[in-house]
């Protein structure tokens, strides 16, 4: 950037096409970074079957053996390509199952959180204001 600033300075033919250049390399850099963040496939991979076994405690161990990478792969790069640690993605979908059971009318507070796999119905109680914003029982029923 100081090139650029000093380069600008200067009017000449040969100052704009030194610019031009910085500019182009500043670009092919953003380029690399882009093409470096593309989503590999076993994180797709990993976010189907997290999706499919919502209510169900998935290891890191099971899901790393299923997407064919180590562990540490898996815990250091999931929340660089999801934007949230395993764990927290899991309970984000278990929310997620939790507002289509509680629309459903068909369970009790206590037992959607025992299905979305929460140790109790304070500590569901407690994510769910924490990720939604307000109280499960403040949830807007769909009356169709």
């Amino acid at each position: 950037m100081i090139n650029i600033y000093k380069d600008l300075s200067y009017r000449d033919e040969q100052t704009f096409r030194e610019i031009e250049a910085l500019i182009l390399k500043i670009e092919e850099g953003n380029k690399k970074r882009v093409e470096q963040l593309q989503i590999p496939n076993w994180v797709n991979t990993a976010k189907e079957y997290l999706l499919e076994n919502w209510n169900k405690t998935v290891g890191l161990e099971e899901l790393a053996a299923l997407c064919g990478v180590h562990k540490v792969t898996i815990s250091k790069y999931f929340p660089k390509y999801v934007g949230s640690s395993l764990r927290l993605y899991q309970r984000k979908v278990r929310i997620i199952r939790a507002i289509e059971l509680i629309r459903s009318k068909k369970y009790s507070l206590t037992e959607v959180a025992f299905l979305c796999g929460f140790a109790d119905q304070s500590h569901f109680t407690r994510f769910f204001r924490q990720t939604v914003g307000c109280l499960p029982k403040e949830l807007p029923i769909d009356e169709t």
